[in-house]
């Protein structure tokens, strides 16, 4: 018998993102904290694993105002 989901890909990618927009690979972000480039306080979202960066840069922004907006709420 042979694992199927050895021979499946990825249709997502995550992103680790900041509070000031900036976003990269969570395996990055983590090298960027430990260097302490980067606070630790970032998230992580996931998205198509073809999303093209400035789909990204738009979602990221997204998140952060709808965060914002529920922290006035709150």
């Amino acid at each position: 018998m042979t694992d199927t989901n050895q021979h499946q890909t990825a249709t997502t990618q995550k992103v680790a993102y900041w509070n000031n927009g900036a976003w990269t690979d969570p395996d990055t972000a983590a090298l960027a904290v430990e260097l302490e480039a980067f606070t630790d306080d970032y998230q992580i979202a996931e998205f198509p694993i073809d999303a093209d960066p400035s789909f990204i840069d738009g979602e990221v922004w997204a998140l952060l105002a709808k965060q914002q907006e529920e922290r006035v709420i709150a």
